[in-house]
């Protein structure tokens, strides 16, 4: 019999950025904010706490946004457009890179 071992291994996530949708497609054009919203942070290759953290909101903001569950308030538009390099709630065309 084994003993028991009270040991745990933890690695931090940053140096682990996420690779995969878990199977939710990421539209190469997309049509709302949300989409936009996830298609960027995913080209940054950060997870949604270093995106929402960026915004100034909390993950749950940003979670509701990317689904298209809750729009972004007037408020947050500026932080938005910073964030995307272009103004979503008009027109966005996608940047060459």
């Amino acid at each position: 019999m084994l003993p028991i071992c009270a040991r745990t291994v933890s690695v931090p996530r940053t140096k682990y950025p996420p690779s995969h949708n878990r199977g939710i497609p990421v539209p190469r054009q997309p049509a709302t904010i949300g989409g936009h919203l996830r298609k960027r942070r995913l080209q940054l290759r950060i997870f949604q706490a270093e995106a929402a953290r960026r915004l100034g909101v909390s993950t749950v903001t940003l979670s509701r946004w990317e689904c298209d569950k809750v729009q972004p308030t007037a408020p947050y538009h500026p932080r938005i457009i910073e964030y995307l390099g272009c103004d979503p709630f008009t027109r966005c065309t996608p940047e060459k890179a």
